[in-house]
């Protein structure tokens, strides 16, 4: 694969994996109205690692303590129900937890019929004006300073089964659940991205196994890791620029993007 290509489809994947327009619907549409051919598993594998590197990276501080309050529990699994009563950090691990069993589950059970949507231009056209309507619903919502729970998560994480059609957006399908539940949208928000580091991390390891025996060609090397670096960075400005976005409410923006996007989607399609 050419660097300069790889770059450019490193910059798509990370500003599509975490603005809400829907990564997939993307990628689908580039497969299936454009004509667009897939890079390739490995590929795959090294720019969705970028963009859980962003994610860390943009929250790293937050992250940080999360991990360390871990540890902290690991070592007195004896005190579990008083940190989860008084330790925030703590008890965030186990919100991730909760919040990640749906996804996966659904994974699990519908990978052959998420396999068969890519391949419909149409369904991925309608799905983004679904988005779109997603996103625009998070004008109404009442959002108030709650506190994030189990059954919080436990929605916002079957809320998050949703994106696993491709033209729904995950983050917007999170965000917005989570302001539906009153959450801050900055709060909702960095719930979101955190549910995101171990379902890509756990898809990317599921691929990896793939590709072990194979190898990675060596003349490809290079635009591997100027992908990955792309990833990386536009994630990570994405996320900057998402997160802005929440504090000045503008966040349902994006809807208008969904529609006009799912629309041509579907004349396109139509059409062909």
């Amino acid at each position: 694969m050419e660097i300069l290509r790889a770059v450019f489809l490193g910059v798509v994947q990370g500003l599509t994996e975490f603005l809400p327009i829907s990564s997939s619907g993307h990628l689908a549409l580039a497969q299936a109205v454009f004509g667009y051919e897939e890079s390739g598993l490995t590929f795959e594998v090294f720019v969705h690692f970028g963009t859980v590197v962003s994610v860390l990276v943009a929250f790293r501080q937050d992250i940080s303590r999360i991990l360390a309050a871990l540890f902290r529990g690991l070592t007195k699994p004896d005190q579990w129900a008083d940190l989860w009563e008084t330790d925030d950090d703590f008890r965030m691990n186990w919100l991730i937890l909760i919040g990640i069993i749906p996804a996966g589950m659904a994974g699990f059970l519908v990978e052959d019929l998420v396999d068969q949507a890519f391949q419909n231009p149409l369904l991925v056209g309608v799905m983004l004006l679904v988005t779109a309507l997603i996103l625009w619903s998070s004008r109404y919502a009442q959002v108030r300073e709650s506190e994030l729970d189990w059954k919080k998560s436990l929605l916002i994480g079957l809320a998050q089964t949703l994106a696993i059609i491709p033209g729904i957006s995950r983050s917007g399908t999170t965000i917005t659940a989570g302001m539906w539940l009153k959450l801050d949208p900055e709060r909702a928000a960095k719930f979101s991205f955190y549910l995101a580091i171990p379902v890509i991390l756990g898809a990317s390891l599921i691929k990896l196994l793939d590709i072990v025996n194979t190898g990675i060609p060596q003349n490809a090397l290079w635009a591997l890791i100027a992908g990955t670096v792309a990833a990386f960075l536009s994630g990570w400005l994405a996320i900057v620029f998402l997160m802005e976005l929440l504090r000045k409410g503008k966040f349902s923006w994006f809807a208008v993007y969904c529609l006009i996007v799912g629309l041509l989607t579907i004349g396109i399609s139509l059409v062909h």
